[in-house]
């Protein structure tokens, strides 16, 4: 089951979570974090399984197009097929939007071949679901390259252009200075 975080739950997420399982480079600053939950910018949700919140996500919506910021399943909870079960239930919760986007890292931030395959094995998580890789874009927030992965419910297909557009509308929802995102389209290869 889905549900919304309170404001206490979601700064204990926060704090006994986030800092845990995502890069230092990808966490908001806990002040700007309590912020954006208060101003209901974006949305934090828990998942529950068996009565217990056994993974977290974290939404920016505009326009009826969903950006998914953080989503992660809690350590304990790991390695138990849970985190395919979360994503079908997003999709599910949010069968009635336009588009759901994430972010993932780029193969380019790995450091080393275990970071690469954790990388890759993030991708292939969201690809194995139905997202689709949005090709010929590059995109970087804050110095971090990503790869922009997608899922529309009603099968409509976005041009990297109209990617871009959300994702510029998004951020610039959430207060994020210009100059920290840099979305180009690229050439299409023939």
């Amino acid at each position: 089951m889905i549900r919304k975080a309170s404001l206490e739950e979601s700064k204990l997420i926060y704090t006994e979570n986030m800092e845990k399982d995502f890069p230092d480079d990808e966490i908001p600053d806990y002040n700007r974090f309590v912020k954006l939950t208060e101003d209901n910018v974006h949305d934090v949700y828990l998942y529950s399984s068996n009565n217990q919140d056994v993974a977290y996500f974290i939404t920016v919506e505009n326009n009826n197009n969903i950006l998914i910021t953080h989503l992660a399943v809690k350590k304990e909870f790991r390695s138990k097929g849970l985190g395919k079960i979360l994503l079908e239930e997003i999709k599910k919760f949010f069968k009635d939007k336009n588009i759901l986007i994430v972010e993932v890292e780029a193969e380019s931030r790995a450091n080393n071949e275990e970071e690469l395959d954790i990388i890759n094995r993030r991708k292939r998580y969201y690809l194995n679901l139905g997202f689709v890789q949005c090709k010929n874009m590059s995109y970087i927030l804050y110095n971090v390259d990503y790869d922009i992965l997608t899922y529309t419910p009603n099968n409509r297909e976005y041009e990297p252009q109209e990617i871009k557009k959300i994702m510029e509308e998004i951020y610039a929802n959430v207060g994020v200075d210009k100059s920290k995102l840099k979305i180009e389209i690229l050439e299409r290869k023939q």
